[in-house]
């Protein structure tokens, strides 16, 4: 018996406990935890756009606040529609585990347990990514001081190395320094733990809707095999449509699962598409003006990370919404197994030749 929460998912419920965003817990701490990060969030997005009071409104104040300040709002609007959709979300994994123990065949089992395996080694890579992120990125600029001393180069002092924590153009850098690192750290930690707990927990569930496609193809391997078997009678031709409608099933028991899953997200997503290549563009501008203009190489760390953190979102929902539309497409591909069953049988028996020149 396959236990999906505890088994599969605990990476995954972990890193949602730790925001409140787990379904199955409502106490008073998970609504604490709520307010704390939706705090810190739009507290980050309003500190940000506080510099327009007391700065000129220029479009390159106005495009260097925008390229960062973007990147937040994103993590308010995902963190909000998680926290919209948990009885959803509660729903689709009560399903999940209520199609996880209708399995009795040990291939199938072994199928959804391997999902479980790759939504654990997805999940593990982008926690150790987001750990590498915010241990490395803030001892980079104390890495360039050891590395000025060892020379006594005398080119970067200590003040200016924790300057270079905060962008410029943040509000009161030079006289709140370290409430603003304490801040802007805490809001960066926040919204990497909710793009890695949400990004991942879709993905394990579209790798999970795919064991069930795989399920679904080897029910139907398994009736072609039977429909192949030479003793045809009643009771194998039985087995052979108690097969075929078994993949029926979980086929169309998996497709309304995801669609259930999904369905509370489309119009956060479609702001989200929108706002991502907003800030794309305005982070590639950025880094295009500080290289014309000689700034500090530095500068470009902030919106060099914003780039690379969009295009991992997007790269790796592509790839698993990729792998759910090949594993559905295969069903159809083993189905027509059965349909053209004895076309390929009858050219069996030929012997194809190939001409072949300077061995091409």
């Amino acid at each position: 018996m396959i236990c999906i929460v505890t088994q599969h998912f605990n990476l995954n419920r972990i890193c949602l406990m730790l925001i409140g965003l787990w379904p199955y817990e409502c106490s008073k701490l998970v609504r604490f935890q709520t307010f704390f990060c939706f705090t810190i969030l739009i507290s980050s997005v309003v500190y940000q756009l506080a510099v327009f009071i007391s700065e000129d409104c220029t479009i390159n104040l106005i495009l260097k606040v925008f390229s960062i300040a973007l990147l937040f709002f994103m993590y308010v609007i995902e963190y909000n529609s998680f926290r919209i959709n948990r009885q959803i979300i509660k729903w689709s994994l009560d399903q999940l585990q209520h199609i996880c123990d209708e399995l009795k065949d040990e291939k199938e089992i072994d199928i959804m347990k391997k999902c479980g395996d790759d939504t654990r080694r997805y999940t593990i890579l982008l926690i150790l990514l987001d750990v590498i992120n915010l241990i490395v990125i803030p001892l980079l600029p104390f890495l360039l001081y050891a590395y000025d001393v060892l020379l006594r180069i005398n080119k970067y002092h200590i003040s200016n190395v924790i300057h270079m924590l905060i962008p410029k153009h943040f509000l009161g850098r030079d006289n709140y320094i370290y409430l603003i690192i304490l801040h802007s750290g805490s809001s960066i930690a926040i919204g990497g733990l909710i793009l890695i707990a949400t990004m991942t927990m879709c993905v394990a569930y579209i790798k999970h809707a795919c064991g069930m496609f795989k399920i679904a193809s080897y029910r139907i391997e398994k009736a072609i095999a039977i429909n192949m078997l030479k003793n045809s009678s009643l009771e194998n031709e039985f087995m052979m449509y108690r097969e075929i409608i078994h993949a029926v099933d979980i086929h169309r028991k998996a497709m309304k699962s995801t669609i259930l899953f999904f369905s509370g997200f489309q119009r956060s997503r479609f702001i989200l598409l929108i706002i991502g290549v907003l800030t794309l563009s305005l982070n590639f501008y950025e880094i295009s003006e500080i290289i014309s203009y000689g700034r500090d190489i530095y500068d470009c760390l902030f919106h060099f990370l914003i780039i690379i953190d969009i295009f991992a979102y997007v790269f790796l929902f592509n790839y698993a919404g990729q792998e759910f539309t090949d594993h559905n497409e295969h069903i159809f591909t083993t189905v027509l197994l059965i349909l053209y069953l004895q076309l390929f049988i009858l050219f069996s028996s030929f012997h194809f030749v190939d001409i072949t020149f300077s061995g091409m």
